[in-house]
């Protein structure tokens, strides 16, 4: 509610990370109040309806435009679709995913979602984060969850050696590739460039790969570009 008073609209609603990832001592499983589509049915019906959860009245609703995460390929892509409709359902109107490193993967996620007729009740912003070095290559392709590159990707970073320049330089190549492709995908709206301790890059990025700016169409979808939240 503060974030309403504020005039902030977009609401990115996430369950987070599981307990056991954190640094010890580790809280118990059951101190999760609520999970992301919990979230999403009580922000909608706050806004829909102006009642709070313990039935409170709200005398001016919020105006709020609700988001949720999605991870391709966090599981097959017909379940992922399942979790997908439940946010979708429960209240989510725009959907940020894990980034992107495999197209056809993803656009088999996608596959998913449309035969569940969940595209044209979403706006899908597709995740991408730039790779600024051959160890944060690895890192995320082996420790972070729902996250899946390829092994050539890795292979062309590797080959860079220790030259840090390169690596960066690679990264900035395989990034706008990427773009280019997942701007022919039908059934995005937007991109959200994730760059991670790397926010300088962002321009370059849309910049070089000819994303629209906000208000532009390309190819039948609007795509824009920010540090943070790309949106249509």
């Amino acid at each position: 509610m503060g974030a309403a008073g504020l005039g902030i609209p977009n609401i990115l609603c996430l369950s987070g990370d599981h307990h056991c990832f954190g640094p010890s001592p580790i809280c118990k499983p059951d101190q999760t109040d609520m999970d992301a589509v919990q979230v999403l049915w009580m922000l909608r019906r706050m806004r829909d309806e102006g009642i709070y959860l313990d039935g409170r009245s709200i005398k001016q609703r919020p105006r709020w435009f609700l988001g949720a995460a999605a991870s391709p390929f966090g599981a097959p892509p017909k379940y992922e679709a399942i979790r997908a409709e439940k946010k979708i359902n429960a209240g989510a109107q725009f959907i940020q995913t894990q980034p992107i490193f495999d197209t056809a993967r993803f656009t088999e996620w996608l596959e998913a979602l449309d035969k569940r007729n969940l595209l044209d009740k979403v706006y899908v912003l597709a995740g991408l984060v730039p790779l600024k070095s051959a160890q944060a290559a690895h890192f995320m392709a082996e420790t972070v969850p729902g996250v899946v590159i390829p092994a050539d990707i890795l292979k062309r970073m590797d080959a860079c050696g220790d030259d840090k320049a390169l690596q960066q330089e690679t990264g900035v190549a395989i990034a706008l590739e990427l773009l280019e492709q997942l701007m022919q995908i039908p059934g995005i709206n937007g991109i959200h460039i994730m760059a991670i301790h790397w926010e300088e890059i962002v321009p370059r990025l849309v910049v070089e790969s000819g994303l629209p700016r906000p208000g532009q169409a390309a190819g039948g979808a609007e795509l824009a570009a920010a540090n943070t939240l790309v949106t249509a």
